[in-house]
Formats: structure tokens, sequence, C-alpha cells
């Protein structure tokens, strides 16, 4: 028997997570969180200080 040749190329295994991670061991941590930012609106006579006055708005 002989066997059959291809020219196809033989198509790659999926990636798993260890090899992924091995993989990108030494670039930049991908960023999954943004931060919150403040609304941006007129500015107020007084500053808020009541148990409100800490909470932030992200962008939509």
């Amino acid at each position: 028997m002989i066997p059959e040749i291809s020219d196809k190329p033989r198509p790659r295994r999926p990636e798993t997570g260890w090899a992924r991670a091995r993989r990108l061991r030494g670039e930049e941590p991908l960023r999954t969180c943004l931060p919150a930012v403040e609304l941006r609106v007129a500015p107020t006579a007084a500053p808020d200080t009541g148990p409100e006055a800490n909470i932030v708005r992200g962008e939509d």
C-alpha cells in the first residue's frame, strides 16, 4: 500500500487556554474592564455631600 500524499496543509488544532496563556506571557495583559468615568454636566453651586455623592456613571 502506498499512502496518499496531499498538497493541502493540515488544519491546525484549536489552541488551548494553557497554550494561549503561555504564548501571551511576555505581552501586556488584556484589559477586561474599564475605569468608571464621572458624568460631565454643568457644575452645581455646592458639591454633593449626601450618600450618593460617590456614585459615578460609566460611558454607555
